[in-house]
């Protein structure tokens, strides 16, 4: 049975680079209203999701980007799935983590978790696995609508959450993430990419598991959230599969630039 890992997200940081997904939805070219629910999660079997080392080390906001390119590959019919190697190359690369340091009791002083916006904009400059990502767009968090279209326009939220240790045993007993009182204190800081959602909640990757999310949960423990624009979630005539066209959403992202 898998159980709880690792945590690694430190606390949220402006970037320069950070586009406003509030500034998008008043764009002139609009998105369409998000529809009742959504679940681009079962693009993968639940089997098939990995760690990605999230188990030893903090690099859950790297392991994030590695479910989200799953997810949004496989829904656009081109399914692509990095490596663990990827993935611990890019913590590395952000944080400066070096495995060779890990000790015998598996404690490693360069294992210190990262800053999403770090994360996203060493994607930019330099890719992930190979793969590209256009640019990524903050979201309201404490807003329902701006979260459900985030997930619909670009396939997946990346969220932030402050865990509770109520979480954790959640996860371990193979429970949905709902709001316990009291819930044992924040344990610290996680990234876990959320694929779908509907009247009762939403949907989470974490720890190479899928996991209900109730909304309550949601809004107490999350303190950021972002859409991430892949090249990987667009076909080869630029449609997207919720038939968004890639034309169109790169000029309302370049003009949020102005």
């Amino acid at each position: 049975m898998l159980t709880a890992g690792k945590l690694g997200k430190l606390a949220p940081k402006v970037h320069e680079k950070t586009l406003l997904f509030g500034n998008f939805l008043g764009d002139a070219i609009p998105p369409p209203a998000p529809p009742t629910k959504r679940a681009w999660e079962y693009g993968i079997p639940d089997s098939e999701w990995g760690m990605y080392g999230n188990d030893q080390i903090g690099d859950c906001t790297c392991a994030s980007k590695a479910h989200i390119l799953m997810a949004v590959s496989a829904n656009a019919g081109k399914l692509f799935v990095p490596t663990l190697d990827d993935v611990v190359s890019l913590y590395t690369n952000v944080t400066g983590y070096d495995p060779a340091q890990t000790q015998p009791d598996g404690s490693n002083p360069t294992d210190n978790g990262a800053v999403m916006t770090d994360v996203y904009a060493y994607m930019l400059a330099h890719g992930f696995a190979g793969r590209k990502i256009l640019g990524w767009v903050q979201i309201d968090h404490t807003n329902r609508t701006h979260f459900e279209q985030c997930v619909e326009l670009f396939g997946a939220c990346d969220v932030g959450v402050q865990l509770p240790a109520s979480a954790m045993n959640q996860f371990n007993a193979e429970q949905s993430f709902d709001v316990v009182e009291p819930d044992g204190g924040i344990e610290g800081g996680h990234c876990i990419p959320f694929l779908g959602y509907g009247s009762l909640g939403e949907t989470c990757i974490t720890w190479a598991r899928r996991k209900p999310a109730g909304i309550p949960w949601f809004q107490k423990y999350c303190d950021e959230a972002y859409g991430l624009i892949w090249e990987d979630w667009f076909d080869t005539t630029g449609v997207a599969p919720n038939h968004f066209n890639k034309d169109a959403l790169w000029a309302a992202l370049q003009a949020l630039k102005v």
